[in-house]
């Protein structure tokens, strides 16, 4: 789905100010509590979703502070998670929902675990819309279903990929520029 955003709106989420015309979007300026306590209510109902079990980070990795939760999610089932060599794969979902304006974006993704710790990927545009392997309908139909009644929009693929239509400064260290209207909504600050 696409939702069009005036630059106007797309400079105040970059100033980390809230787009929006419902509670907690519409408080003019950011309330990280009440923006979490609505997004925990979003995440909180993911149990819902059938076979599907998920890890959020409502914690900006540990620093710093992310423009949106990271919510990774993999089948309950355990038929997306493999082991091999004491290293644990896990393909799955990842869905990250803006903290600033009622947007996410769905994508691939995968998550190695071993003895000494692990890796996770970030989702970018071009990962956006791609789905992991296996059969995922029933979960993406779930989490979208999720996320309409909270009223996000789940942003496509060719609409986050278009270029940031100003020159601006974003403060993230997961991208740099000519940046594109992902990383207006979804960027890091360490």
């Amino acid at each position: 789905m696409k939702k069009n955003f005036t630059n106007e709106d797309l400079k105040r989420v970059i100033e980390t100010k809230p787009v929006g015309d419902f509670y907690p979007f519409n408080l003019g300026d950011y309330n990280d509590q009440a923006i979490d306590d609505y997004l925990a209510k979003i995440v909180g109902e993911l149990a819902m979703v059938e076979n599907i079990k998920f890890e959020a980070d409502f914690d900006s990795y540990g620093s710093g502070f992310a423009s949106y939760v990271d919510v990774f999610c993999w089948k309950g089932d355990g038929s997306s998670t493999k082991e091999h060599d004491k290293v644990l794969s896990i393909d799955g979902l990842r869905i990250y929902l803006c903290r600033l304006t009622p947007v996410a974006v769905i994508g691939a993704s995968q998550v190695t675990k071993h003895e000494t710790g692990g890796v996770e990927e970030f989702l970018n545009s071009e990962k956006v819309d791609s789905i992991p392997p296996g059969d995922w309908n029933e979960q993406i139909e779930g989490i979208k279903n999720v996320l309409k009644r909270y009223r996000y929009k789940v942003l496509e693929r060719t609409y986050v990929s278009e270029l940031l239509p100003f020159d601006a400064k974003i403060p993230t260290i997961v991208a740099d520029p000519p940046y594109k209207l992902f990383d207006a909504f979804f960027y890091w600050e360490d």
